[in-house]
């Protein structure tokens, strides 16, 4: 499997605090059969500012820990953008990263973005040659259960992405993601996920649920769209292959 959206570089947003808890999402990530990892540490203006230097500087610090856990676990570098003004011109100077150095961007909004902002921001960042990879869509509000919306988004040429903790079964009683859950279901039974991803940050709320919800997509779905959605367009995507 390939991941396009974790938090697994220490000291730098609300993913790992050290480098021992870095080696434990990756030594989790491995052993659910996750080989490739786009590590999408969040760039949000008022929230998650840490220095590009060194946000860079610990991944390199990641790359030799994965290397620690295995050796055929590849790490490549990339970013979680939250959408605001100033990000059209730090992705046109290139002074954020793309998902690993390809013309994809991993893109998010606040859960409570209109429509018309959400379209109206990725045809801006469409307009720099990149193309945007929406994060966990389940999250947006103005997005649930609508179709057409969804479908208008992967029509002008964008992709989108769903978390796999959402992909798992709703508890029955105090499950407060129990909406995401139904929106995903939604969007994966219309045919509107490209990607699944862990969006990792820790082992305890927030762990992989890669090898998880691969096969529960597996059984309800069919083995040959669960490798699309772990996989097959992930490398589509790593070779800036149109998917």
């Amino acid at each position: 499997m390939i991941d396009i959206h974790s938090h697994i570089i220490f000291d730098v947003d609300d993913g790992p605090k050290n480098q021992a808890d870095t080696k434990a999402l990756l030594e989790e990530s491995y052993r659910q059969g996750v080989r490739t990892i786009v590590s999408t540490s969040h760039r949000r203006k008022g929230m998650f500012e840490t220095p590009e230097e060194k946000i860079a500087a610990n991944f390199a610090q990641v790359k030799a820990i994965a290397k620690e856990v295995a050796d055929d676990l590849t790490i490549l570098y990339g970013a979680e953008i939250y959408y605001s003004s100033d990000v059209l011109e730090k992705l046109e100077q290139k002074r954020i990263p793309t998902l690993g150095q390809t013309g994809y961007a991993l893109i998010e909004f606040s859960m409570s973005t209109p429509y018309k902002e959400i379209h109206a921001a990725l045809g801006k960042i469409q307009r720099l040659g990149i193309t945007p990879v929406v994060a966990h869509i389940e999250r947006y509000h103005c997005l649930e259960n609508d179709e057409k919306k969804v479908r208008d988004l992967i029509n002008m040429g964008c992709y989108m992405q769903i978390n796999s903790s959402s992909v798992l079964k709703p508890k029955l009683f105090g499950d407060k993601y129990k909406f995401m859950k139904k929106r995903a279901q939604f969007f994966l039974e219309h045919d509107l996920v490209h990607f699944v991803a862990s969006d990792m940050h820790n082992l305890d709320s927030r762990p992989p649920y890669m090898q998880e919800a691969y096969q529960i997509i597996t059984k309800k779905y069919g083995k040959s769209y669960a490798r699309k959605l772990f996989k097959e367009n992930q490398e589509l995507l790593l070779a800036d292959e149109i998917i």
